[in-house]
């Protein structure tokens, strides 16, 4: 019961945090114009944005003693948090992925788009060392804007209409996380997901439907039993 509070708390706190930042890049857009973001602009900000979001996961998994001023590392749940942390962001990275093969079946132009693959995978691997490190030196947590972002996300969650909207996003985190687990159970004993995400579409057109054994075969035509017992010549 403790996981699945921890799981739809921080889908809670992922819905409140993207809302934030939706607005925090409106902005730097803004200030931008019309200058395209440059590859060094766009995974700066990223960056930024994910070590937010594992410094805010960090803090709500740690817990301060109200006896003495010291914090409460509880590693089953921080792990539980990093865990949980690590595949929001891989499966935001999977439907990246996705989208990118997408438009590349049907060959529609990338317009404006910024990706770069390796870059992709070295904030994944950033944000993991920093998580790690936070549990040696959870102080660093501790800072201004860690401390904006909480007090700015709890108070999204105790508004009427937003938290309630706030809510349902972490009850559908909650399935989305099951699904996750089910599929990687089902992969571990079948080889092969129980869901999958991938629709037809996104094989582009280009790559014809596999046709099933029975319309494989030519047609054929046929030939009356008379012209079977003529003789031949």
């Amino acid at each position: 019961m403790k996981l699945l509070t921890l799981i739809f708390s921080l889908g809670v706190l992922f819905a409140a945090f993207n809302f934030i930042w939706f607005f925090i890049e409106f902005f730097l857009k803004s200030v931008r114009g019309l200058r395209p973001a440059t590859l060094f602009e766009t995974y700066l900000v990223k960056a930024v944005k994910y070590l937010l979001l594992a410094n805010v996961t960090f803090g709500f998994c740690i817990e301060i003693s109200p006896i003495d001023p010291s914090y409460i590392l509880d590693w089953q749940r921080l792990m539980a948090g990093g865990v949980i942390l690590l595949t929001y962001l891989l499966g935001k990275f999977q439907k990246q992925q996705e989208r990118l093969q997408f438009f590349g079946g049907f060959n529609i132009p990338k317009v404006n788009q910024v990706y770069s693959l390796p870059l992709e995978i070295s904030l994944l691997v950033l944000v993991t060392l920093a998580y790690i490190g936070f549990y040696f030196f959870p102080s660093v947590s501790e800072n201004i804007l860690a401390r904006w972002f909480e007090s700015s996300i709890k108070s999204l969650e105790n508004a009427f209409l937003l938290g309630f909207i706030f809510k349902i996003v972490g009850f559908f985190f909650l399935l989305g996380m099951f699904v996750k687990l089910l599929n990687a159970i089902n992969v571990v004993l079948s080889g092969k997901p129980l869901f999958v995400s991938m629709s037809s579409f996104s094989q582009g057109p280009g790559q014809q439907p596999t046709e099933s054994p029975d319309e494989q075969f030519t047609d054929y035509d046929e030939v009356p039993d008379e012209q079977l017992n003529e003789p031949k010549d």
